[in-house]
């Protein structure tokens, strides 16, 4: 499966907004039993910057409407609350983006130079003299002035309304500690692939939404031009209170919207501190995340299998895991709301409530002294003893700036032994092994340590099929983080046991949205009809990620159906349409439409949307392949190795692009050639049942029938009850006269639901 893969670009983090899982997915379908590979790979299906005056409701505590109101700057508010304003207009957020003044950019434009960049001053204008996407250098007026620690990065002018971060970057560090110097933010190699003109770093959709307030992308489709608006150019307080002219109007009467209970603060800052997707324009801070944006789960690439930070994740994804979360803890217990400066310097700050004498708030956090020898055991070292250092340990993004992980989580070496996962201890001792670390936890704690969901995500997305039972009881378990739970129902998708199967049904059912979202990409694995009958419901949900994620894996149902239940299913498809526009920009948005208008028996349109996606990105893989497959089904099958080709070129070690290409080869009548892909292709994922089939029916028709019988026996070594590896191995051996191996598997598939 394809996911989106973006370069960061902020100089505290530019909005990465690639969660979503993209529907044009390269997946086989699954054909009736053939031991002809033409026949077989005929089958081959695609599933595969100015201010606004924004309206909203302003509402009381109960969110019932009381009146409109518009959003009036915090200039506005400082004439009332003086205080504040003062906290914020030094804050991260007040300085998230300015207009590129003196003292707004922080970097030397004195004619310095980076590589065959150049930066310099003309009156008031900043500008960067830089290679455009031809490699032609041209000069650039900097718009922006985009974040300020500990790096800052500039915003240049393109036509169409397009803004784009530059890849290179002020370090705004002090000189003795390495900064006052330009920085690139990328290797040569990563240049020219993620060129700072290209998607990767375009403001419009990848960093306005959390660098402004009340942002309009403004994107015409048909143009290609931006008219991208906001309410306040940086991060300002009705961010995070709502649009604020009817307390301007009415002080006493219509107050701001107050953050008071711990799921609405987390709920605030999530949009911007989380690894998401957005789904539609206008939250506010008393909505519901789920509502307009999709988080991430704990997916492969993003977080390591014991949800540790891999990728550049922020916050969220992190501190949802944390028994911290769990205890009612909130963003603002630590951090100042308004200065967002932390509460209290060093271990000060986890004291306030991890000490002897406890907090009222939280009883069941055990009383000890934890700033102590007998709690760390690093006497002497004033950087071991702290806090962050084990159970805060830093990842670094964006070659200097460091993000702490929030699930503020036990050191465990242990895992790292069997894992191979990162781990606070030899995050110091880089000259000792996981196994010293893991031996040296045991002497203070003992042997023993608690069960963690690591080993089985790992397992689970290595394909291990013995982890099927525990993988569901890790799914029930209330006791555990909700996207913990949510994330095994997702790797569900590729298990197929009645313990998982009744496990999706129930996380269908759950109260929290989250695991709602997981089961339903673990129910993916089922037949549409199925798929459809089972998680139908989910296309009413209350909240619109839910909903948005029902349709999009229920679609392929779409044209099997009749009736009201075709009817309710075209509605969930026009809803997860509409969030699609939002992306309209994007290739994965638009390769995403196209699979809409493939399951509405619309070729014509989706061809239309596979080219589009590849005007706006030439290199977008799943367009390519999907485009391809496209030329297959309507008649023009030779066109598709074009495409296939350079799919391949693209992503050399994508099990999907290796099979399409192969199955193009066979019905070009060149199976020879294809042999070896599909060998490729089943190496990378070997537990995959259609990749074993395809192989082996491959090795079949080139003559081989025991090779052939070998890669199926691979892979019901993984699943041995398999039906439709046990059916095709079966006919291999009848057909090639096998007379015991056809006994053996037919006693196998007459047995195959026994206990």
């Amino acid at each position: 499966m394809f996911m989106v893969r973006s370069a960061l670009c902020g100089g505290n983090g530019c909005r990465i907004d690639d969660t979503a899982v993209v529907e044009s997915t390269v997946t086989i379908a699954r054909w009736p039993l053939r031991l002809l590979l033409l026949a077989i790979c005929m089958g081959l299906a695609a599933g595969c910057g100015s201010s606004v005056e924004s309206e909203d409701l302003h509402a009381d505590h109960a969110g019932q409407p009381v009146v409109s109101s518009t959003y009036v700057g915090s200039q506005t508010c400082a004439t009332c609350h003086a205080s504040q304003h003062a906290q914020w207009s030094q804050s991260h957020h007040h300085l998230a983006m300015a207009e590129a003044t003196p003292s707004a950019v922080l970097g030397d434009f004195a004619g310095q130079t980076l590589g065959d960049t150049q930066f310099r001053r003309e009156g008031a204008a900043f500008l960067v003299r830089a290679a455009d996407g031809t490699g032609e250098l041209a000069d650039y007026r900097v718009r922006y002035a985009f974040g300020v620690q500990p790096l800052q990065q500039y915003l240049l002018e393109l036509p169409g309304g397009r803004l784009q971060a530059l890849d290179k970057a002020w370090d705004s560090r002090p000189e003795a500690h390495g900064g006052q110097r330009w920085v690139s933010l990328q290797s040569a190699e990563d240049e020219r692939l993620l060129h700072w003109s290209g998607p990767a770093y375009n403001w419009n959709h990848m960093c306005a939404d959390c660098h402004s307030t009340r942002v309009t992308k403004g994107y015409d489709g048909e143009t290609g031009a931006y008219q991208t608006r906001f309410a306040e150019v940086s991060v300002g307080c009705e961010a995070c209170h709502g649009p604020a002219s009817a307390h301007v109007a009415d002080p006493v009467g219509l107050r701001p919207q107050a953050l008071r209970s711990g799921p609405e603060q987390i709920n605030a800052c999530a949009p911007c501190h989380s690894r998401r997707a957005q789904l539609a324009e206008g939250f506010t801070p008393t909505g519901n995340l789920l509502d307009h944006y999709l988080p991430a789960l704990l997916d492969a690439g993003l977080y390591h299998p014991d949800g540790q930070v891999l990728d550049e994740v922020y916050v969220y994804g992190s501190f949802l895991q944390s028994r911290m979360h769990g205890a009612g803890v909130v963003c603002a217990d630590c951090h100042e709301p308004h200065s967002a400066r932390l509460r209290a310097e060093g271990n000060a700050l986890c004291a306030q409530c991890h000490n002897a004498k406890g907090v009222a708030r939280f009883p069941s956090l055990r009383k000890a002294d934890y700033d102590s020898e007998a709690h760390h055991f690093h006497a002497g070292s004033e950087a071991a003893s702290r806090c962050v250092s084990c159970h805060m340990p830093e990842s670094t993004f964006m070659v200097l700036d460091a993000r702490r992980d929030h699930s503020f989580r036990i050191p465990r070496p242990d895992l790292s032994v069997g894992l191979g996962t990162p781990n606070a201890c030899n995050h110091c001792h880089e000259d000792q092994s996981p196994q010293w670390a893991r031996d040296a936890v045991a002497r203070w704690h003992g042997p023993e340590r608690p069960f963690h969901f690591g080993p089985l995500i790992a397992a689970a997305r290595s394909g291990d099929l013995r982890a099927e039972g525990q993988l569901a009881a890790l799914a029930d378990d209330t006791s555990q983080p909700a996207i913990v739970r949510a994330t095994a129902l997702s790797l569900m998708v590729s298990f197929e046991q009645r313990t998982t199967t009744f496990a999706l049904q129930r996380g269908l059912q759950d109260a929290d949205p989250l695991v709602r979202i997981g089961a339903l990409r673990g129910a993916a694995r089922w037949e549409p009809r199925r798929r459809f009958q089972i998680a139908r419901g989910l296309l009413r949900d209350p909240l619109l990620a839910v909903r948005i994620e029902a349709a999009r894996i229920l679609a392929e149902a779409y044209p099997l159906l009749t009736g009201s239940d075709r009817e309710r299913l075209g509605e969930g498809i026009d809803e997860y349409a509409r969030s699609l526009r939002l992306r309209a920009d994007r290739a994965e948005g638009r390769s995403s439409m196209a699979t809409i208008y493939l399951h509405r028996g619309d070729p014509a349109a989706a061809e239309r949307e596979l080219n589009a996606a590849l005007a706006l990105n030439p290199s977008w893989v799943p367009a390519l392949v999907n485009l391809a497959d496209l030329y297959r089904t309507t008649g023009r099958d030779q066109q598709g190795g074009e495409p296939l080709q350079r799919a391949l070129e693209l992503a050399p070690d994508s099990a999907d692009v290796l099979l399409a290409r192969g199955l193009w080869l066979v019905r070009r009548q060149r199976a020879d050639d294809a042999l070896g892909l599909f060998a490729r292709a089943h190496q990378l994922v070997p537990a995959r049942v259609h990749y074993a089939r395809i192989y082996a029916i491959a090795l079949n028709s080139a003559g081989d029938p025991p090779a052939a019988l070998q890669v199926l026996e691979t892979a019901l070594n993984e699943r041995p009850r398999n039906e439709e590896l046990l059916r095709l191995a079966f006919t291999i051996a009848r057909d090639a006269g096998m007379q015991q191996e056809t006994g053996d598997y037919l006693r196998r598939l007459e047995l195959r639901w026994s206990p």
